[in-house]
């Protein structure tokens, strides 16, 4: 069992060319992703443990305890004893939370089946310091409220079916340089009337500022109960909406080699060595595709950019250099005049990433993504363990 320190960094860039003359939004995510969820080949794992007090000792009862951005999790019990069964090898990024206590998160690596152990550590959460806090009701902290609502909540089809039901427990603070901040003193609870989830967060960080927003944490999803078969198909038929053309979408596609079929088409850009020519031209003013193919930029397949993990429920996607993903089935703004759709651009820093072979980032290396992929926000999030075939 390993522990690893996992960062992703999200960034949103609207447009993504300095050829369009209008303002980039830029979000940056560190997120800690979770890992491996779905039963595979190799044997299953059941987790164990205790949740304690660092300093005393004593037990927490009834905490949290959970795999960080799924609906997998359970509860302590009145000793701080707790148990999770059937996960599967692989990568888990586990985070419990207990109310006053500040969250811990925790990335095992199990690479053998069988029951595993750990115990866990939490310590009593520590006020801000050094700022203004906007605790109570009052102008600014209405408007504070707002900004870091529409940043949360994104502005998908779903926004307006998603409601922060306790906003009171977000201590919302402006620094000296005018940076808006934010933190939770207990899980902020969103829920999602459109995909049929309760969301809570544990907002350890927010930070907005010219245009850009971080924000980090852990996330636990709940399943609402329908109040009938009609919602539960609503719910369903959203759910696979939100999937489409979603992060998880494009990297199960890769895995599986059926990008074209998902309607994607993905590109790689050339190593400068290996390029033809230096610049690219632009007859008549028009940036078109086709004027890149071959020169700066190459199609490419899924196979060519999946590799087999160290284990059997791992994937390696591969590439040195950046990539250029289109998603047809969504019209969009690109650089290229012909290709009106949904554009994004994926970095990998380190040269490649970890998944799950349905396309959940378990070992990012930093990754970044760049265009209309870095627009996903809490009104359109899915769950890790969420399943296309259920």
């Amino acid at each position: 069992m390993k522990a690893l320190d996992i960062t992703m960094h999200l960034i949103y860039n609207r447009p993504i060319n300095n050829a369009f003359r209008s303002f980039w939004l830029v979000l940056f995510i560190v997120i800690c992703c979770s890992g491996q969820l779905h039963a595979q080949q190799g044997g299953m794992v059941t987790l164990t443990g205790k949740v304690i007090d660092e300093k005393t000792g004593k037990p927490l009862p009834f905490a949290n305890v959970f795999i960080n951005n799924s609906t997998i999790g359970t509860n302590a019990d009145e000793n701080g004893n707790y148990r999770l069964a059937n996960l599967s090898i692989g990568n888990l990024e586990m985070a419990v939370s207990f109310l006053g206590y500040e969250t811990v998160k925790q990335t095992l690596r199990f690479e053998q089946p069988g029951v595993k152990t750990v115990l866990f550590k939490l310590r009593e959460g520590m006020e801000l310091e050094g700022v203004t806090v906007y605790a109570k009701k009052n102008k600014k902290r209405e408007k504070y409220l707002k900004i870091i609502t529409r940043e949360l909540l994104g502005n998908s089809r779903f926004s307006k079916q998603c409601k922060i039901l306790n906003p009171q427990v977000l201590k919302i603070s402006e620094d000296d340089d005018k940076h808006l901040t934010a933190q939770t003193t207990k899980p902020l609870i969103i829920e999602n009337l459109a995909l049929g989830y309760r969301i809570h967060q544990d907002l350890d960080d927010f930070d907005y500022f010219n245009g850009k927003v971080y924000y980090g944490g852990s996330t636990r999803f709940e399943l609402l109960v329908p109040k009938d078969s009609l919602q539960k198909k609503q719910w369903r038929a959203n759910q696979k909406i939100a999937y489409q053309g979603s992060v998880k979408h494009l990297l199960s596609s890769m895995v599986s080699d059926s990008l074209q079929e998902q309607g994607f088409k993905v590109y790689q850009a050339i190593p400068d060595s290996m390029r033809r020519f230096n610049t690219v031209r632009t007859p008549n003013g028009y940036n078109t595709i086709a004027n890149h193919v071959h020169n700066r930029i190459e199609p490419v397949r899924g196979m060519r950019l999946v590799r087999p993990g160290e284990l059997v429920t791992e994937r390696l996607v591969v590439s040195g250099t950046q990539l250029e993903v289109f998603f047809m089935k969504k019209k969009g703004r690109s650089p290229y005049s012909d290709m009106p759709y949904a554009y994004t651009q994926i970095t990998l820093p380190q040269g490649y990433m970890v998944i799950t072979p349905s396309g959940w980032v378990s070992i990012p290396m930093g990754f970044e993504i760049a265009g209309d992929l870095g627009n996903d926000r809490f009104s359109s999030l899915l769950p890790a363990d969420w399943k296309k075939d259920d």
